[in-house]
Parts: structure tokens; C-alpha cells; sequence
């Protein structure tokens, strides 16, 4: 499935990558001691400014602890609901049915 126009693509994918390479094989350019601590003062300065994304991911947490423990519930008690109602219209129908003597006799294995 080598088409003319993919081969090309390829082709100059390739010459890319060893370019980058050879680049990475060159040194880092060279900066003073207090170039590079003035650069790091900068950047502990301005880490102490913005608020800790940890806190934030946090809070996120909690809230999704909270939903899924009120969601948890709120099914739980649906379920809880819906189960009781059902037995209660077995109960109903029990009784209907043992009210009706016809069907008490038929219980009964009377005729």
C-alpha cells in the first residue's frame, strides 16, 4: 500500500528525525552560575504566587466521593422502595384471593 506520495512522507519524516539527532548530539549552550540562579529564583518565585493544583485535584476528589456515596444512596433507597412496594401487591393480591371463597375452596382441595 506504498503509494508514491506516502513514500515521499516517509522519506522526509525520516531526513527529520535524523536532523533532530544530530542537533541532540550537539552540547547545551554554557550560562553563568548566576545566570541560572536568577532563573531558578524566578521560577520558585512565581511556583509560591499560583495556587498548588494538588488542592484543587483534591477538591475535585471530595466531590466525587460525595456524589458517588448521595448516588449510592439515592439508588439504594429507589430500590428499597420499588422492592417493598412489590411485596406489598403480592400481599394484596393474597388477600384478595383468600377473601374470595371460591378460590379458598380450590385452596382447600375442595371441589
Amino acid at each position: 500500500m506504498n503509494t508514491p506520495g506516502r513514500e515521499e512522507q516517509i522519506n522526509t519524516l525520516e531526513q527529520a528525525l535524523v536532523r533532530a539527532h544530530q542537533v541532540k548530539r550537539q552540547e547545551a549552550p554554557h550560562f553563568s552560575s548566576e545566570w541560572a540562579q536568577a532563573v531558578m529564583r524566578d521560577v520558585r518565585r512565581q511556583a509560591s504566587r499560583e495556587p498548588p493544583s494538588s488542592e484543587v485535584s483534591r477538591v475535585i476528589w471530595r466531590a466525587a466521593a460525595v456524589v458517588a456515596v448521595v448516588s449510592t444512596l439515592l439508588v439504594g433507597s429507589v430500590l428499597a422502595w420499588t422492592a417493598g412496594h412489590g411485596d406489598d401487591d403480592f400481599l394484596v393480591l393474597l388477600t384478595m384471593a383468600t377473601a374470595d371463597s371460591s378460590f379458598s375452596a380450590l385452596l382447600a382441595g375442595e371441589p
